[in-house]
C-alpha cells in the first residue's frame, strides 16, 4: 500500500503544478495537476492518450479551435498528439484535475482527415522578375499541387492559391536591368511563371494579382486602417538607410553581412537564416546599385507591433503544424524578444501607404502578403473592402484548413508575422505549415546570375510530365538541403520506370493473358505472400497519413512499391510458371497480390504521378480512391491500357537549353 498526495505540485510541466503517480503492472499513468488562479497552461501534446479529470475550479479547454468549458466534475478526453491549453478563469481558485494517460496502438501521430472540411493551399506568390528554375519548382509550387491532389483524394473540397508578388523591390531593379517598366516586368514574367506552371501539370484555382486588381489596393489599405484603429500601427522615428545621394535603401536596395548569422543578406530579412533585420543593424552595408557605403539618419515610419503578440504567437507555434526548422525559429525568436515590424518605406514601387503623413511611402511588401492571402482566401471579389473582409473571415474562421506551402527563407512572415496580423482581425491563422529547404544542382546553390540553375521549363520539355514530377519530388529538400544531380536522376528515372515497373507489368500482363486476362481471387497463402500483403498495407497507409504532409515520402513509397512488388513478382515465378496443379491455389494468391500491388500504385501515385495513375486505374479498372482491398474476382485486364513507360533520352543533357540560349528563345516568342 502506498499514499501519495496527488496535489502536492512537485513538478512544473507545462506551466502546470504536477505530482505523477506509478501505477506498476499497467501501461496507464497518473498525474495531479494544479493550475494557478489566472494562469494558462503552456500548449503542447502528447504521445499519449489523455484524460483530464476535473476535481475543484473552473476554467477552459482549447483544442485548436475548439474552447470548452470545464468544472469539477467535467471530463475531457484527448487522442494523441492533439494539441490543447487549460486556462484557469477564475481570479482565486486553483483549478485541479487528474490526467490519466495511455499510449494507443495507431502508428504515431496517424491523422484521420476530415472529409467533410474545405481546405485552402497557399503556395507563396513568387516575385514576377524571372521564370522558375528546378530549386523554385521542387519547393513551393509542385508540392502545393501535390498537396491539392491528395486532399481531393480523400473527398475534401479545396482549392490552390497562388499569384503573382508584383510589388517586391526586386520586380524595379530587373525591370531597370531589362530595360522594362515594372508593370512590364511584372507582367512579362508571370506569362512565363503561369506558362511553366501548367508545363509541370500545377493546377490553380485561383491567382493573387496586385497590379492588375484595382480592388486590391483599397482593401489592403482598409486592412490596415482597422488595425490602427487598434493601436497596432505605430509612427516612431527611427534610424534608417540612405545612399551617398540621398535615396532611401532596403530590400533589393542594400546588401551586407546578416547581424544574426553572418550570411551574406539583403535588407529586410536573411535567406540564411530567416531572421528579419533593420538595414541598418546590416555589417559592412553597402549600397548594392553603386557599391558604396550608406549613410543612417533617422526617419518617421509607421510600425506594427508584433511584439504585442508574443504570448499568443508562442501558443499558436506550439499548436500549428511545422517543421523542427521552422518552429526552432520561430520560438527562438521570441524567447529573444520580437521586432516591431517596419512596414513604411520611402520609394518608387509598390503600392502607397493613405494614412496622413505617409502617403509617400509605400506598403512594406511583406506586410502587405498578409492581406494578400486574405484577398486570395476571398475569392479575389470585385466588391468593397468590408465584404471582402467578411469573405475572407469565413475562410479563416477555423472550419477551414489553411495550409501555406513555402520556402525556409519566408518562414518567420508566415508564422509569427501573417498569424499576428490575422489574429489581430480576429481570424484564425493558417494551422499547417510545408516547408523546404533549398536545393543544390551538382553541390552548389542554384544562381541565375552565375548561370548554374535547369530551367524548369527546359526540364519538363525534356521528359514526360510524370517523371518530372517525380524527379523533383524525390529529391524535394524538405528537413535538410538536398543535392540534385541529373546524371543521378536521368539513372534512377531510367533504372525505376523503364526497367523496374515496365518489367513487372511485362510479366503480370503476360500470366493473366495466359489465364484470358481475368483476374483471379486469392486462394491459399504462403509465408511471403503475407508479409508482402502487409508490407502494401502499410505502405498504403503511410502514405495516405497527412500528420506532416512529405512530397518526398510520397516520391518514396511508391518507388519503394516499384522495388518491392518487382521482386516479389520474380520470386512468385516458381508459383506463377509452374505446370503443377498443386501450386494453382498459391498461384492465385500471387496474382491477386500483384494485381492489389497495382492498384496501391495508382492510389499513392495518384498526386505525384497523375498520368500513370490514369493509366493503371484504367488497366485494372479502378478508381485510384478505391482503398486497399482485393480487386473483384472475374474482372477483366485491359492490358492494351497499360502505361508507357519510356527511357528518358539519351542527350537529355543536351536538350536542357543553356540560360543564355533560353533568353533569346523567350525574347522571340
Amino acid at each position: 500500500m502506498k499514499k501519495i498526495n496527488l496535489f502536492s505540485g512537485t513538478e512544473n510541466i507545462y506551466n502546470l503544478a504536477c505530482t505523477p503517480m506509478d501505477l506498476p503492472g499497467t501501461d496507464t499513468s497518473l498525474m495531479g495537476c494544479r493550475l494557478a488562479p489566472g494562469a494558462q497552461s503552456e500548449a503542447h501534446n502528447h504521445f499519449e492518450h489523455e484524460v483530464f479529470l476535473f476535481t475543484a475550479g473552473n476554467g477552459y479547454v482549447e483544442q485548436n479551435t475548439e474552447r470548452l468549458p470545464v468544472r469539477a466534475g467535467d471530463a475531457v478526453l484527448f487522442e494523441r498528439f492533439q494539441n490543447h491549453v487549460i486556462t484557469n478563469a477564475s481570479s482565486n481558485e486553483e483549478l485541479r484535475f487528474h490526467s490519466i494517460y495511455w499510449p494507443g496502438d495507431k502508428i504515431a501521430g496517424q491523422n484521420v482527415p476530415d472529409e467533410t472540411k474545405p481546405a485552402i493551399v497557399f503556395s507563396t506568390p513568387p516575385t514576377p522578375n524571372g521564370d522558375l528554375h528546378l530549386g523554385h519548382l521542387s519547393g513551393p509550387y509542385l508540392a502545393a499541387d501535390v498537396l491539392t491532389r491528395s486532399l481531393r483524394d480523400q473527398g475534401r473540397n479545396v482549392c490552390h492559391i497562388t499569384g503573382r508578388d508584383d510589388n517586391q523591390t526586386y520586380v524595379l531593379t530587373c525591370g531597370q536591368k531589362e530595360g522594362r517598366s515594372p508593370e512590364a516586368t511584372a507582367t512579362h514574367y508571370d506569362g512565363l511563371l503561369r506558362d511553366t506552371w501548367a508545363r509541370f501539370g500545377i493546377g490553380l484555382d485561383g491567382h493573387i494579382s496586385p497590379y492588375s486588381t484595382p480592388q486590391y489596393a483599397g482593401f489592403l489599405r482598409h486592412g490596415i486602417t482597422r488595425l490602427e484603429e487598434l493601436g497596432l500601427i505605430e509612427r516612431r522615428v527611427e534610424a534608417a538607410a540612405f545612399d551617398l545621394s540621398g535615396n532611401y535603401l532596403h530590400e533589393a536596395y542594400i546588401s551586407g553581412e546578416c547581424p544574426s548569422c553572418g550570411a551574406g543578406s539583403d535588407g529586410n530579412a536573411c535567406e540564411a537564416c530567416g531572421r528579419p533585420n533593420s538595414c541598418t543593424d546590416l555589417v559592412n552595408a553597402r549600397d548594392r546599385e553603386n557599391n558604396t557605403e550608406i549613410r543612417i539618419k533617422d526617419t518617421e515610419r509607421l510600425y506594427f507591433r508584433l511584439s504585442a503578440f508574443e504570448q499568443q504567437l508562442s501558443q499558436y507555434v506550439k499548436t500549428a503544424s511545422m517543421p523542427a526548422s521552422v518552429a526552432a525559429l520561430s520560438l527562438g525568436m521570441i524567447e529573444d524578444g520580437l521586432p516591431d515590424i517596419c512596414i513604411s518605406h520611402p520609394g518608387p514601387w509598390g503600392i502607397n501607404h493613405d494614412i496622413p503623413g505617409f502617403e509617400d511611402h509605400k506598403i512594406y511588401v511583406w506586410f502587405e502578403m498578409a492581406f494578400g492571402y486574405l484577398w486570395g482566401a476571398a475569392g479575389c471579389p470585385d466588391v468593397v473592402p468590408e465584404h471582402v473582409m467578411a469573405l475572407a473571415r469565413a475562410a479563416y474562421d477555423g472550419a477551414t484548413d489553411i495550409f501555406h506551402c513555402y520556402g525556409f527563407d519566408n518562414a518567420y512572415y508566415h508564422t509569427l508575422l501573417f498569424p499576428a496580423v490575422h489574429m489581430a482581425l480576429g481570424l484564425s491563422p493558417a494551422g499547417t505549415h510545408v516547408v523546404n529547404q533549398l536545393l543544390d544542382l551538382d553541390g552548389e546553390k542554384f544562381s541565375t546570375s552565375r548561370r548554374h540553375l535547369i530551367w524548369g521549363r527546359d526540364f519538363a520539355a525534356a521528359l514526360p510530365q510524370d517523371y518530372a514530377r517525380f524527379a523533383l519530388m524525390l529529391n524535394r529538400p524538405e528537413d535538410v538541403r538536398e543535392n540534385f544531380v541529373l546524371a543521378d536522376v536521368q539513372n534512377e528515372l531510367d533504372r525505376l520506370f523503364a526497367d523496374t515497373l515496365a518489367g513487372w507489368l511485362d510479366r503480370f500482363t503476360a500470366r493473366l493473358s495466359s489465364r484470358q486476362n481475368i483476374l483471379p481471387e486469392p486462394g491459399a497463402w504462403l509465408a511471403d505472400q503475407t508479409a508482402f500483403h502487409n508490407f502494401l498495407l502499410v505502405q498504403f497507409e503511410t502514405a495516405r497519413d497527412q500528420t506532416a504532409f512529405s512530397p518526398r515520402r510520397m516520391a518514396r513509397i511508391l518507388r519503394e512499391i516499384i522495388v518491392e512488388a518487382d521482386r516479389f513478382s520474380r520470386g512468385q515465378a516458381p508459383l506463377l510458371d509452374a505446370a503443377q496443379s498443386g501450386t494453382g491455389n498459391y498461384a492465385r494468391t500471387a496474382l491477386a497480390l500483384e494485381a492489389l500491388a497495382l492498384s496501391v500504385l495508382a492510389q499513392v501515385s495518384s498526386a505525384l504521378m497523375p498520368g500513370l495513375s490514369a493509366s493503371l486505374s484504367a488497366m485494372l479498372g479502378t478508381q485510384h480512391t478505391d482503398g486497399c482491398g482485393f480487386l473483384p474476382a472475374g474482372q477483366v485486364l485491359r492490358s492494351d491500357q497499360r502505361p508507357e513507360l519510356p527511357r528518358t533520352p539519351a542527350d537529355l543533357a543536351e536538350r536542357i537549353t543553356l540560360p543564355s540560349q533560353l533568353q533569346t528563345v523567350i525574347a522571340a516568342q
